[in-house]
């Protein structure tokens, strides 16, 4: 069998079990979180890091508002105030997935935390979570 007839045979075999094989490795993960719970948190914080880096080198290494350099305050921040209806919908590696995968300079910036937090200031949300919590439990 020629080279291009077996991946014609193994692209046609994969689109017919796809379902199957994908709950399979569903499968075969749940069981190796279980059974690996440290070493699966070692590979998924390493996953989360190396993407974070993706996301410094796309758009900097410095916060755009004042220059601030220390990446363990940098924070990928969303321009048009929508993180938290994106996290909802692609999760928080998602958001990052789709922030490097698409270069979207109009919706994404890094800035650092203290700049977050003025933004958010700037912006009237700086309680949000707390009134939002007071109101659903009375307490406002």
């Amino acid at each position: 069998m020629s080279k291009e007839k077996q991946k014609e045979y193994h692209r046609k075999w994969y689109q017919k079990n796809k379902e199957r094989l994908r709950k399979k490795k569903a499968e075969n993960m749940r069981k190796y979180r279980a059974e690996n719970p440290e070493k699966y948190r070692e590979q998924s914080r390493n996953a989360k890091k190396r993407l974070k880096d993706k996301v410094f080198e796309i758009y900097g290494h410095v916060c755009c508002r004042c220059g601030f350099a220390d990446k363990r305050a940098l924070t990928l921040d969303h321009i048009l105030n929508n993180g938290a209806e994106e996290r909802k919908e692609f999760g928080e590696r998602g958001v990052y997935k789709r922030a490097v995968d698409n270069y979207l300079p109009d919706e994404y910036q890094i800035l650092c935390m203290n700049c977050q937090f003025i933004k958010r200031v700037e912006f009237g949300r700086q309680n949000q979570h707390v009134r939002q919590w007071s109101k659903q439990h009375g307490r406002c």
